[in-house]
């Protein structure tokens, strides 16, 4: 019995010993950084148990837990660290940083995963650190040159216009090549978002990754994540950063601003062909006098350098200016809820008078944890645009001659030699002729919902609004030119019957509503398994309505009412519709071996019921070969072999193309007479997906404790079915051509990646390179060229050729072809002869001719007179003499043998094309304490583009053009009958100047390679030096952060192309690029 007795009081006092034990308490501590900074946002929780806390502004944390558990501290960025309670009541924890960056978590398709994990070929961008570190005005800027296999490229320097093009792994379609742009989880654009918002961007560049995508991934999808208030726990933290920058253009043309030079150069070159000479000696000799006295006072009282100008149009036209940038934001995280506030403003007044944009930016970004097991939030964002509007014709901006004074004493120049032509212009009156406004509204509005469901299960529930609201308003107004060498007006517009004012509204707004359903299971701690499903509605829908009134009553309302004559009015609506759904299934085994595949169904409004729909799966492994155990002790830290294989679809066409419609505009004619009508379009009910068949093999690696890495893929991209519009015979009539499923474009290339970073001591330093080569051609269309003499059956033989059978025209240099590549230059070739003229029995040697295809001495015009004689024509000009082919000219080759020199058969394909074949970005990173200092280079290679312009680069001219510098300087010159001639030059590269526009050998009537340039460049992007000032001051003022910058964009450009500038993809777009000196600070509270 008291054995028994004893046995039950062991018993019970060992059940009282274990319930004291498991009993929690209430455990405080603080969580610090390696410099024993205390780091917000930490997350404190006990394993395995529904208990988590994050430490607050202070490093605080505060939990329940029992002695005998343990607290596993974490923070994006330091390695995990796992304390046992054992009794205690504090405990303090340090974190060290985690130079292994495996673990870092990364956004892909609806959700994230471990880089380690990830087996498709995604690239990251800590977007966050980069505009700390470096001031930026664009989203897509900072992206330049940061990644393998995403190129970026801008069109213009106009504020608000900038034409960010993005293109991942080049072009692979005839159809848009624009990747799918995703903000936090819903279709965007990246230059509607804050670059201060923005937590990470990531790249989905293979079908692996995009073809969660579907229907939109064919061309890449850029994952934008934006930041929220979850690294501010416990208090609001409050930052402000500003910049001022002095923006001007990074590049000019060079044009003549001498005028008495001018005029002497356009005699030239009428001389040259025996027209009649446009400018009197008398007027060259009266203006260089009066350039010798500029600040002199002429006949009419106003300046000689204003009466009789010498304008550099370049100088006149670009100015600099002042850009400013603010950003003031609110973020943290308290009681289960995070918030983030933020909001911008930035004036860019440009560089061209009248060009200015302003644009203010909100954004909130706020969720609660409502339960354990329900999160609820929203992110509402949004701006307001304004630009100013004025007439930039750039396609006249070479219409603007030395002899007109831009602006003077409240007046706007017009031409002071009554000799020069009419169709000259002053572009500064003519940006200020006309007024109004450009603007535009948007808002963005998400509501979402996660829930904790049992077994591991987790629903999403998200509903996406967007709204945008653009008006433009355009009116002319009274404005007079003036002479300011007569001293009265030259040019009249005040006429209010030739006023007028148009209005544009449009108005588009799109709903989104996403669910899906997640779960993630680790069995037996070797086997992660994850799957995914889902779906997504998608509706857009967009109004426009647009206006047009002349004679205006008076020039003071800048209203419609104000305006007595309607000129025109029009108005559409169109809608689009979509429905998908998706799923994901992974595994890992061991950390090793991984598998993903992909899959998802599209139904989309733009084709007929019955091809509506399209399926798009992918697959993908990798082996993670440094986990074998016989890598083990290697060095390697890491790494993996991967490979993926998937399609994806493209329907980026118009919204009804497969079923007709009716548009009006159009007359026909009825009893002799014009009658207004309607013309219904050409359709196509049999239009389906564009697909995109990608393959994919990566390799990536990491030693020394990661601070070497590598990575690159090979990458194999088959576009089939594309949708492209072949042209249609002409006797259709007013119609255009209907898509058809017609090409495909294969597309494959290289990417490689290096890095290196490395801190010793209190020095951090890091470079980092990245590669692409990549090659594109049109690998199905109507059929390959077939040319070639071809002969009848009595032996005579002609040359026939299909080009214009399997080939569709871009341009007059441009086309489509199976077997080139895609848009690819189709251009004559220059002559070029061994130079020795004649054979030895005196008959002349078509080989003979000059070496590079000008003529240029007595020698190239005598072998160049006997071709002729012998039978040869040359064209386009034929005949011999200054108005056909003279001293100066070139002469282009004949391909196809038959005698004639430059004829349509002789057009060749270069195998170039405007875009790059390569491309390329290199970073560089330094830092010591609180100083920092980065620089980013970036450029491309293997583009060439056809630029031929009057007033810039062309040797034909006229007097109501400008004329380029370097050409005007340079160019040959020779007059056999006085070849001692001061003016003589016959080494030029550059042809003579002629005054035949339109008739011309040199490029008028052909297209040549003698206007084929490459645009190879290597930029300085740029370079930033900054100083964070020591946290120890900063308390004094109860900031934790304080920095100063100052920063320099597109700095140098090293580059042969002689236009604007390489980068600018629109030939016609002179709006230069930015050079930008900025200086900034940023604070935090």
């Amino acid at each position: 019995m008291i054995a028994l007795k004893k046995c039950f009081l062991a018993a019970a006092a060992a059940i009282i010993g274990l319930a004291a034990s498991a009993q929690q308490r209430t455990v405080k501590g603080t969580v610090f950084d390696e410099t024993s900074q205390p780091l917000a946002g930490a997350s404190v929780s006990v394993p395995n148990t529904m208990r988590g806390v994050t430490t607050d502004g202070n490093g605080q944390f505060e939990i329940q837990a029992s002695d005998t558990e343990t607290l596993s501290v974490s923070f994006l960025g330091y390695l995990t660290k796992e304390v046992k309670v054992a009794g205690r009541n504090v405990i303090n924890v340090t974190l060290e940083p985690d130079t292994n960056e495996l673990e870092e978590l990364v956004v892909i398709g609806y959700g994230t995963q471990k880089r380690v994990n990830i087996t498709g070929a995604v690239a990251t961008v800590d977007y966050a650190k980069e505009v700390k570190s470096r001031p930026v005005t664009s989203t897509a800027q900072i992206l330049q040159g940061m990644n393998a296999g995403l190129a970026v490229s801008q069109a213009s320097g106009r504020p608000g216009e900038e034409g960010l093009t993005l293109r991942v792994r080049g072009v692979g379609t005839l159809n848009s090549s624009n990747p799918l742009v995703i903000v936090d989880g819903f279709e965007g654009s990246i230059a509607n978002v804050n670059p201060d918002d923005i937590e990470s961007v990531s790249v989905l560049k293979d079908a692996a990754s995009c073809a969660i995508y579907g229907n939109r991934g064919a061309n890449g999808v850029v994952l934008i994540t934006t930041k929220d208030g979850s690294k501010s726990a416990g208090k609001v933290s409050v930052s402000y950063s500003g910049m001022m920058a002095v923006n001007e253009p990074a590049n000019k043309f060079k044009v003549v601003s001498d005028y008495a030079d001018y005029m002497s150069f356009m005699n030239e070159s009428a001389e040259n062909v025996d027209a009649v000479l446009p400018f009197s000696q008398a007027m060259i000799d009266l203006w260089r006098e009066k350039s010798k006295d500029p600040d002199g006072i002429s006949e009419s009282g106003y300046p000689n350098y204003v009466a009789y100008p010498n304008t550099d149009w370049m100088d006149a036209i670009y100015e600099k200016g002042i850009y400013q940038k603010h950003n003031l934001s609110a973020n943290g995280s308290n009681g289960g809820t995070k918030y983030l506030i933020s909001m911008s403003y930035i004036d860019n007044p440009g560089i061209i008078s009248n060009s200015g944009a302003k644009k203010f930016q909100l954004r909130a970004n706020i969720s609660s944890q409502v339960t354990k097991w329900l999160e609820i939030g929203t992110r509402i964002w949004g701006f307001e645009r304004s630009s100013e509007l004025a007439d930039f014709n750039f396609a006249y901006m070479s219409r603007a001659i030395p002899g007109i004074y831009p602006y003077y004493d409240g007046k706007y120049g017009w031409m002071e030699n009554p000799e020069q032509s009419n169709n000259c212009r002053n572009n500064l009156y003519f940006f200020d002729r006309m007024t109004g406004y450009d603007r535009a509204h948007y808002i963005n509005a998400t509501v979402f919902a996660n829930v904790k469901l049992p077994f591991g299960i987790k629903y999403n529930a998200s509903f996406n609004y967007g709204r945008t609201d653009t008006e433009h308003k355009a009116v002319t107004k009274v404005l007079n030119a003036y002479s300011f060498r007569t001293g009265d007006v030259a040019y009249r517009y005040d006429n209010l019957d030739n006023l007028s004012i148009t209005e544009n509204t449009n108005f588009a707004y799109k709903w989104v509503f996403q669910n899906s359903l997640n779960w993630a299971k680790t069995i037996a701690g070797k086997h992660d398994i994850t799957a995914m499903v889902g779906s997504e509605t998608y509706y857009q829908n967009s109004n426009s309505l647009n206006a047009k009134k002349k004679r205006l009553e008076n020039d003071q309302l800048m209203e419609m009412n104000n305006a007595l004559d309607m000129n025109s009015i029009s108005g559409t609506q169109t809608d689009y519709a979509a429905v998908s759904v998706f799923g994901r299934l992974t595994y890992a085994y061991d950390n090793r071996y991984l598998f993903e595949a992909n899959l998802r169904y599209d139904g989309s409004s733009r084709f007929a019921r019955n091809s509506r729909w399209g399926l798009f799966p992918s697959i993908s492994a990798g082996w993670r070969i440094s986990e074998e155990s016989f890598m083990k002790d290697s060095g390697i830290d890491n790494l993996k072999l991967r490979a993926s294989w998937g399609k994806l679809g493209n329907n980026s066409i118009g919204n009804y193309e497969y079923i007709p419609t009716y548009a009006s505009g159009f007359e026909y004619s009825f009893g002799n007479k014009l009658s207004s009508g309607i013309v219904q379009s050409l359709s196509n009910s049999a239009l389906t997906w564009e697909t995109t068949t990608s393959t994919d093999i990566g390799l990536e690696l990491a030693v020394l404790d990661g601070r070497l890495t590598f990575e690159t893929d090979w990458y194999n991209k088959v576009t089939d079915g594309i949708l492209y519009k072949a042209p249609v015979y002409a006797t259709i009539g007013n119609k255009s051509a209907p898509y058809q499923n017609l090409c495909e474009v294969t597309n494959n290339g290289i990417e490689l990646t290096l890095g290196w970073k490395d801190d010793i001591k209190d020095f951090h330093y890091g470079v980092t390179a990245n590669f692409t080569r990549n090659w594109n051609s049109v690998s199905k269309y109507k059929g390959r060229l077939k040319a070639g003499w071809v002969a009848d059956e009595y032996g005579n033989r002609t040359y026939q050729s299909n080009i214009g059978d399997v080939s569709t025209v871009v341009d007059g240099a441009r086309r489509v072809m199976e077997g080139k590549l895609i848009n690819e230059h189709y251009l004559l070739n220059t002559y070029s002869g061994d130079g020795s003229y004649f054979f030895a029995d005196g008959t002349v040697n078509p080989a003979g001719g000059p070496k590079d295809g000008m003529i240029r001495t007595p020698d190239d015009m005598a072998w160049l007179e006997a071709m002729v004689a012998s039978g040869s024509t040359f064209l386009p000009n034929k005949t011999i003499g200054k108005k056909g082919i003279w001293y100066g000219d070139y002469i282009y080759a004949d391909e196809n043998g038959d005698g004639v020199y430059g004829d349509a058969n002789d057009y060749m394909f270069t195998g170039t094309s405007m875009t790059p074949k390569f491309y390329y970005g290199f970073q560089v990173e330094l830092g010591w304490k609180g100083i920092d200092f980065s620089m980013l280079w970036n450029g491309s290679g293997g583009a060439q583009t056809y630029w031929r312009y009057v007033g810039f680069n062309a040797y034909s001219t006229g007097t109501n053009f400008s004329l380029p510098k370097d050409i005007s300087y340079d160019h040959y010159f020779y007059d056999p009958e006085n070849p001692d001639d001061p003016r003589t030059n016959i080494t030029s590269k550059h042809g003579r100047m002629t005054m035949n526009y339109g008739s011309e050998q040199n490029g008028g009537q052909c297209y040549s390679k003698v206007f084929l340039y490459d645009t190879d460049y290597l930029r300085l992007k740029n370079l930033t030096i900054g100083y964070t000032l020591p946290k120890k001051w900063m308390k004094k003022f109860s900031a934790s952060d304080f920095r100063l910058f100052f920063s320099g964009e597109n700095l140098l450009t090293i580059t042969k192309y002689p236009g604007m500038d390489p980068e600018i993809s629109e030939k016609m777009n002179y709006y230069a690029l930015l050079r930008q000196y900025s200086f900034g600070l940023s604070i935090k509270f």
